[in-house]
């Protein structure tokens, strides 16, 4: 059968009209059709748009009730073809099921549309092949269809078209018409997709901000401890040496410049916090953030450095790193009139980081003599757990301890029950849960009020010839302090 076929330049696509008598030349064969139905890059951004799920979208239903309105087709709809069957994300015109389901199989006049990529005008689709074998003809009753394909960044993502169950010819400015609202589509598309750019964009600069504010917050906390031992070292030795002071004021000097440092930096932190433009809390940082993410700005280069030979560099002897940390805090508690003891006894390796975990013992012993009353004690322990290939560490207080309600909450980044003798920042128990996390291992808090807390955190013991332990579920006992 010989035809010819009418094309014209359009602001939206060429036209591929069909009158009555004719048959379409250069139709795509089932195999293009199937071809582009597949194709992976155009149905990345079918999807990527939400074309191809349940939820309506409005301007689209918009788009398709005003071409219904101003052609006066019984039926319009914006379809998009998916790898099984068809999607319309919003139909008019139509009954139950297809008005509830707006999905439908088998081959239909919009795969026509998305192989061709141009607008198809069909006056009369039961008097030429293969319009007749289109099986909405027959069962939606299709005589004569007018469809738009709608791009988006170069693919053809959906069609809009009307139908009429009678055979018809288009106009010009019914053609024109649709053209234009699938141009309108596809800048929303286009202005969309932008949009969700800017957002990633957004949210990576706020991610980057958060990231910064997390190490500030960690570094200023874990500052906290030593540079009071610092101070209170320093002030005893100009008591016990009085002579030696113009040799311990440069000292002195330079202990409080970074004490003011500390302080101009963490009011700075708060500030930027507080602001009402401030991206999020210290609470959302924590769960956005994980333990050890902008550890190398934090750490010691000997707790990532490899050995000489290029290995990994060997797990910590914790109890020789407990005793520093002992060592460390005495001071503050000689100023508290508390008592440091250590029962230090696991024999064993645990694979973190020296500097994380001088901070994160420090920061715990810290806690406790802050929540402890005048001439208390406070112990540092450590031991092998119960079950094979685990060791813990745990500081215990005697002081003013938690309710229930607290225990469950006291490891939440910025949690603080104000009962200390001294401010709390509400960072320490947060960062050691993620730091025993982050070793494979596990947090444990266990409080009695008025009878003092205990913070364990368990680590598999990663010594040398210690086979892997299973992993931390359901241990045995978990060894207590006595």
């Amino acid at each position: 059968m010989s035809a010819d076929a009418s094309f014209r330049p359009t602001p939206g696509a060429d036209l591929h009209r069909i009158t009555g008598a004719q048959a379409a030349p250069l139709l795509p064969s089932e195999a293009d059709i199937d071809r582009a139905a597949r194709a992976p890059a155009r149905l990345a951004l079918t999807a990527a748009l939400g074309l191809l799920d349940r939820d309506m979208d409005e301007a689209v239903a918009h788009a398709v009730a005003l071409v219904r309105k101003l052609t006066r087709a019984p039926v319009s709809f914006f379809g998009a073809v998916g790898p099984e069957v068809d999607h319309y994300k919003s139909i008019e015109g139509v009954d139950a099921p297809l008005a509830e389901t707006r999905t439908m199989a088998g081959r239909t006049f919009c795969h026509y549309t998305h192989a061709l990529g141009r607008t198809l005008a069909i006056e009369d689709t039961r008097a030429q092949a293969p319009w007749r074998e289109v099986p909405t003809v027959r069962t939606l009753g299709v005589a004569a269809y007018l469809g738009v394909p709608v791009r988006h960044q170069g693919q053809v993502v959906g069609s809009l078209c009307v139908i009429d169950q009678v055979p018809r010819r288009w106009g010009e400015q019914e053609i024109d018409l649709l053209e234009a609202m699938a141009q309108s589509i596809e800048r929303e598309f286009a202005l969309r997709a932008a949009l969700r750019v800017a957002r990633e964009d957004m949210q990576r600069q706020a991610e980057l901000v958060l990231e910064r504010e997390t190490l500030v917050a960690n570094v200023l906390h874990d500052l906290a401890t030593p540079m009071l031992s610092l101070q209170l070292s320093l002030a005893m030795l100009r008591k016990r040496h009085p002579g030696e002071a113009d040799a311990l004021a440069g000292l002195g000097h330079a202990t409080d410049m970074l004490r003011e440092l500390v302080g101009a930096l963490n009011g700075r932190r708060l500030a930027r916090r507080d602001a009402p433009a401030a991206a999020a809390s210290d609470a959302q940082v924590a769960t956005s953030v994980p333990f050890g993410a902008v550890s190398a700005a934090q750490q010691e280069a000997e707790d990532t450095a490899p050995a000489q030979d290029g290995t990994a560099a060997a797990p910590l002897a914790l109890d020789a790193v407990l005793v520093d940390v002992a060592r460390m805090v005495q001071p503050i508690a000689a100023r508290d009139g508390l008592r440091v003891q250590t029962h230090l006894d696991s024999g064993g390796h645990v694979a973190v980081g020296r500097g994380e975990l001088l901070r994160v013992a420090g920061n715990l012993l810290n806690n406790a003599m802050k929540f402890s009353r005048p001439g208390g004690t406070v112990t540092l322990a450590s031991g092998r757990d119960a079950q094979p290939g685990w060791v813990w560490m745990a500081v215990r207080d005697e002081g003013v301890g938690m309710t229930p309600e607290e225990v469950a909450v006291c490891t939440d980044r910025g949690y603080s029950n104000g009962k200390g003798r001294a401010h709390s920042t509400g960072l320490g128990l947060a960062i050691a849960r993620q730091f025993a996390e982050q070793g494979g291992g596990a947090l444990q808090v266990s409080s009695v009020v008025d009878r003092g807390t205990e913070v364990l955190i368990r680590w598999p013991d990663s010594g040398p010839g210690v086979q892997s332990p299973p992993h931390w579920g359901t241990p045995a006992q978990t060894a207590k302090l006595a």
